[in-house]
C-alpha cells in the first residue's frame, strides 16, 4: 500500500502545481478524536503543515530538526499530518519530536478521510507547507536541505 501511495504522490506531483492557499480540509485530532478543519486554525498567524510517514527516514530527520528548533516556531499554527495508525505515529513523535508534538500551538492529526494528498498536492514525504497569516503559500518543500530556510522564516 505504501509503495502505491508513493507512486501516486510522484505521479500526481508531476501533473500539478502545489496548492497556493490553505484548502478546506477535515482531519481528526490524535489527542481527543475531534474533527479539525481550517476553521480551527488561529487567525492572524502563519501556519506550518508537515505531512509525514513513520517509515520515512527523511521524515525522521525533518521532525528531529524541527524539534531542536521548536522555540523558533512559537508564533505559528503547527499542524502535523499523517496517514499512519495513531499508535505508530505517536510512538514515532514521542521518540523524534517530543517537544514539537506537545507544543501548545501544535496539533497532530490523522488524515482519516484521505484528503491531504488531493487538496495540498504534496510530491513526497516529508512535505512541508508554510502559509502566511493571509492563508497564502509562502514556501513549499519536500527536501531536507530546505529546513534551515523554513526555520529562518519562522524567526521573522
Amino acid at each position: 500500500m505504501k509503495q502505491f501511495l508513493i507512486a501516486f504522490l510522484l505521479i500526481s506531483g508531476m501533473a500539478t502545481a502545489q496548492v497556493k492557499n490553505i484548502p478546506e480540509f477535515k482531519f481528526v485530532r490524535m489527542d481527543n478524536g475531534a474533527e479539525f478543519t481550517s476553521k480551527n486554525l488561529t487567525p492572524g498567524k502563519k501556519t506550518f503543515f508537515i505531512f509525514f510517514d513513520t517509515e520515512c527516514p527523511h521524515c525522521f530527520r525533518a521532525i528531529t530538526e524541527y524539534n531542536k528548533n521548536h522555540q523558533s516556531m512559537n508564533n505559528l499554527n503547527i499542524v502535523i499530518v499523517t496517514r499512519d495508525r495513531k499508535d505508530v505515529a505517536m510512538e514515532f513523535l514521542k521518540r523524534v519530536g517530543p517537544v514539537l508534538h506537545t507544543k501548545k500551538n501544535t496539533v497532530v492529526v490523522l488524515d482519516v478521510y484521505n484528503q491531504f494528498i488531493g487538496r495540498f498536492l504534496p510530491k513526497k514525504y516529508p512535505s512541508m507547507f508554510l502559509f502566511g497569516a493571509n492563508r497564502q503559500l509562502i514556501l513549499y518543500s519536500d527536501e531536507e536541505s530546505d529546513i534551515p530556510t523554513f526555520i529562518n522564516i519562522f524567526k521573522k
